[in-house]
């Protein structure tokens, strides 16, 4: 009766295994500033994103099911074994093994989190390098947005 849940669990697991190795790949594109790869990872992980949320929502829907047939009203892996040890044991596996890539994701997505952010720094001083911007005035002799920042910081006495 279990073994809907455990073929979707598989699948989930499958998925997020897939993931976890797009993601680790995803670090030499952000470290190449390749923004061809970046944006398709992005896409990516949007697909992925929506895969998982379908994956769950069948999931819920499976152990659902399984509950109704146990005559279960609430869902839990302690109140399954009771009732399907052997199926149970094995759902219980897989969703060891989702939990822990998960986590896997989790720790990858920080890392390449902190990687984005050092690739946007890079980028910006790229960018400020090759188009500075006046600190105090601009052309025409009026006082930019960082030199009025700058008055307003200093008091003014008149001794």
């Amino acid at each position: 009766m279990l073994e809907e849940a455990v073929a979707i669990t598989v699948e989930l697991r499958r998925v997020l295994d897939a993931e976890v190795e797009r993601a680790r790949l995803e670090r030499t594109a952000l470290r190449s500033l390749d923004s061809d790869r970046i944006f398709s990872g992005a896409a990516a992980r949007a697909a992925f994103n929506a895969d998982v949320a379908t994956l769950e929502s069948r999931l819920a829907d499976a152990l659902a099911q399984a509950g109704g047939r146990f005559g279960l009203s609430e869902v839990s892996l302690a109140r399954l074994s009771e009732r399907a040890p052997a199926e149970t044991a094995a759902l219980s596996r897989a969703l060891g093994d989702v939990r822990a890539l998960a986590a896997a994701l989790a720790e990858l997505d920080r890392l390449n989190l902190i990687l984005a952010g050092r690739a946007l720094a890079c980028v910006q001083s790229y960018l400020t390098a090759l188009q500075p911007s006046a600190s105090a005035y601009d052309r025409r002799g009026f006082r930019t947005a960082a030199g009025q920042a700058v008055r307003r910081g200093t008091t003014w006495s008149k001794v």
